[in-house]
């Protein structure tokens, strides 16, 4: 039996665990919340309408089903696989209809309606994207898998890990006492979570070292984005105990130091691996 995936060697079809072979169902629909929640609670920060935040908790669950379930059903038929042109079309095009379809029903994005056309555009491109690209990945490395009766996704794997330590970490550092705060704070740490992965894996974690510089610069960059992203929560000053950019940057560096704890010990692994 293999290590990460189940099959055997005569051919059995593969199967592996819904949240790591990113391509997934499962992972197709976390995907889609992720980013309609987290785009669309961070454009009401910017443009200054925290008060819409919870609603937009509700609506982007409601425009992620959506769009995900119309972008499986037509995944093969308009040729997603093939083409990133096909992918940023129907994405977009679905994402701006789904902001449009939501303000009818609600005349929720009124004031600004063209900044969330534009925004679901972005969101339903950047969603039509990946899942292009999770669907070839995947169908690479199960390809190989094939052929050696094992697969390793690396860090791709844990693709959901981040998302969980930037959200643990903002809540530490905000403590939010009220319900629409909690979601803010989830929301943006959570994606704050995934740019420290990125810089974990790219950059601050590409080999094993065994010095503590990169955990310091890790957390210095953190500190820096946190405060970037405490900028977003000056409405809800009134809620927190201290300055929203504190707070920030409490988050961002909990985040930083998590993530690139973590990228030294998945680091640490590979080169193991490739060792032995």
């Amino acid at each position: 039996m293999c290590s990460t995936l189940q099959c055997t060697r005569t051919g059995e079809k593969l199967s592996i665990g819904p949240f790591k072979r990113r391509s997934s169902l499962p992972s197709s629909f976390v995907t889609g919340l992720i980013g309609w929640i987290g785009l669309y609670v961070i454009v009401a920060l910017v443009i200054g309408e925290a008060d819409i935040a919870g609603k937009l908790l509700l609506w982007g669950l409601i425009a992620a089903v959506v769009q995900i379930t119309a972008l499986r059903l037509v995944f093969f038929a308009l040729g997603f696989p093939r083409g990133i042109a096909v992918a940023t079309f129907w994405g977009g095009l679905s994402g701006a209809s789904i902001v449009l379809a939501e303000n009818r029903l609600t005349n929720i994005f009124a004031a600004h309606l063209w900044v969330w056309v534009a925004d679901g555009a972005y969101i339903g491109i950047v969603i039509g994207l990946f899942l292009r690209y999770f669907h070839r990945d995947d169908r690479r490395i199960e390809s190989e898998a094939r052929a050696t009766s094992t697969v390793d996704y690396g860090r791709d794997a844990r693709w959901l890990e981040p998302f969980f330590f930037g959200a643990v970490a903002y809540a530490l550092a905000f403590l939010p006492t009220s319900l629409n705060l909690a979601g803010v704070v989830l929301v943006v740490g959570a994606i704050s979570g995934v740019a420290a992965a990125g810089a974990s894996h790219f950059f601050i974690f590409r080999e094993s070292r065994a010095s503590l510089l990169p955990i310091f610069l890790g957390i210095l960059i953190g500190v820096v984005q946190g405060v970037l992203t405490g900028l977003l929560f000056r409405g809800f000053a009134n809620e927190l105990l201290l300055s929203p950019l504190v707070h920030g940057a409490i988050g961002g560096s909990l985040t930083y130091l998590i993530t690139t704890i973590r990228g030294r010990s998945l680091a640490a692994r590979e080169s193991a691996t490739e060792e032995s």
